[in-house]
């Protein structure tokens, strides 16, 4: 448990620098670009992702699986060419099908022309993006923790260089000639990090070995192929429909809003760097010890999740108008709190995913889990709709979606692992956190400070109530700072 609570404070420390990174690169490329021209920036990209997570084929989390239980080393480099080969067959295709229809795409299904040269690059970008994750699963499976999060923290200072000064003078054509540069040197990187440590050990798959790791990897590969490609659909769904009968323009207001509310989501993806290694092994050793540690941590990560994204949405109308450096985004206000606790919802799906359901192979329930992400959206939407503005019922209909996932998650791992997680504990404090963040409609920057203390107290509180945190944990997290800490005083 101490191992595992240190690589997940480390990997959030990381990812916690690269969102921060990210942000910032995010907020000054909006100040460079119009309200129509980021809308046309977001169209693009939710496009390309929709067709290019088809490539994924789940074989990152796969590999990561297999490979942080290979036990030799040569079957590493193997277990890379088998999914490498495998995604290959799938992006070629991809990349090659949306670089000759982008035209028709732009052109005949989206009535913008503009479109059709960053589609285009997208297109190209996928090929360079199709080895990236692999590469990733090498580093994470061997459990290279400490240069993967260095990595992740440089690359992100590398994305500011290359962006910036590419949509200052090209704008929204910069923007993905930036996005190309930056996915064909992040390949190169990591191709160097994963290998170097394998030189001498890099052997080819014979037949035998590919047909051999072939079965293995997709005996769970499958399953998180279709649920990424259901998340990525859920993700890009309100981007895409808004998009087929609405001005750039609302889709920048809807997407400015996911664009804020998902940045919570780094704190659930670092984290599962660590736990698919992690808890994979441990749920093959001993299952006792794996529920004991996955609910201590769970209830952790719950409550460090809930509490940031309470507060990142109870304070969004001063953020974003910091960060945005005006009133530009103020239509998207209404969105933020319910669009960041469809994502708090949503990070814990994902906890739960990489930490429960790909160690135990749980694929029918993990992809029957996802369709009611998808079908709890689409209804509840059309519920919703009858009583709100359109953008608000879009908003909304990604909390009830999320919500419904998680309870048949929930229930199923329950029902064939006869394991419980969750609890009305958990309930109250997502109802009380959302309520909070609610009050962000209010948008009075001296009654959001007086009111700061007693809010963050209650929800405090209820933590420490419900058992999910204590004073210990906190004085833990801390001891683990002070040899660096040491070592910097002495240094």
């Amino acid at each position: 448990m101490k191992d595992l609570g240190k690589w997940q404070i480390i990997s959030m420390i990381s990812q916690g620098i690269a969102m921060l990174l990210g942000i910032v690169e995010t907020f000054v490329v909006i100040r460079i670009l119009s309200v129509n021209e980021w809308g046309l920036v977001q169209l693009a990209i939710s496009i390309g992702g929709a067709l290019g997570i088809y490539q994924h084929l789940g074989l990152v989390s796969a590999s990561t699986r297999e490979i942080s239980s290979a036990k030799k080393e040569e079957d590493v480099f193997k277990i890379f060419i088998t999914s490498t080969v495998v995604r290959y067959c799938v992006t070629l295709p991809i990349s090659i099908g949306l670089f000759f229809f982008a035209q028709n795409i732009a052109v005949n299904l989206y009535n913008d022309a503009r479109l059709v040269l960053p589609l285009k690059i997208y297109a190209i970008t996928l090929l360079f993006q199709g080895v990236q994750g692999i590469l990733n699963s090498v580093v994470s499976g061997t459990k290279r923790f400490k240069q993967l999060f260095i990595y992740q923290v440089g690359i992100s200072f590398v994305n500011i260089m290359i962006f910036i000064p590419f949509v200052y003078f090209f704008k929204v054509t910069g923007y993905f000639y930036a996005f190309f540069i930056f996915n064909v040197l992040s390949s190169v990187i990591l191709g160097f990090m994963a290998f170097k440590p394998l030189r001498g050990k890099l052997v080819m798959p014979d037949k035998k070995d590919f047909v051999r790791l072939f079965k293995e990897i997709f005996s769970i590969s499958i399953a998180i192929y279709v649920v990424k490609i259901l998340y990525t659909n859920w993700e890009k769904l309100g981007n895409n429909a808004l998009g087929l009968f609405n001005s750039s323009e609302v889709v920048a207001i809807y997407a400015f809003a996911m664009l804020y509310a998902k940045k919570l989501m780094s704190i659930s993806d670092s984290v599962t760097t660590v736990n698919i290694p992690v808890f994979s092994e441990r749920y093959v050793n001993d299952f006792k010890e794996f529920k004991k540690t996955f609910t201590k941590n769970f209830n952790k990560l719950f409550s460090l999740i809930v509490f940031v994204g309470t507060f990142a949405a109870y304070f969004s109308p001063v953020l974003i108008r910091v960060l945005v450096g005006g009133d530009k985004y103020d239509e998207s206000l209404s969105l933020i709190a319910p669009m960041v606790f469809a994502f708090v919802i949503y990070s814990l799906i994902n906890i739960v995913t990489s930490s429960v359901m790909i160690p135990a192979k749980l694929s029918k329930s993990m992809i029957g889990s996802y369709v009611f992400l998808i079908l709890g959206t689409v209804v509840s939407f059309f519920g919703l709709n009858i009583f709100m503005n359109l953008l608000s019922a879009v908003s909304w209909s990604m909390v009830l979606g999320s919500s419904v996932c998680l309870y048949f998650m929930f229930y199923w791992i329950r029902k064939r692992m006869d394991f419980t997680f969750l609890n009305i504990d958990h309930v109250v404090i997502l109802i009380q956190g959302l309520f909070i963040a609610w009050l962000s409609n209010i948008d009075v920057l001296w009654v959001q400070v007086i009111g700061f203390l007693p809010f963050a107290g209650l929800l405090w509180w209820s933590l420490v109530i419900a058992g999910f945190v204590s004073k210990k944990d906190v004085l833990s997290v801390v001891d683990k700072f002070k040899p660096m800490l040491r070592r910097k005083a002495h240094g």
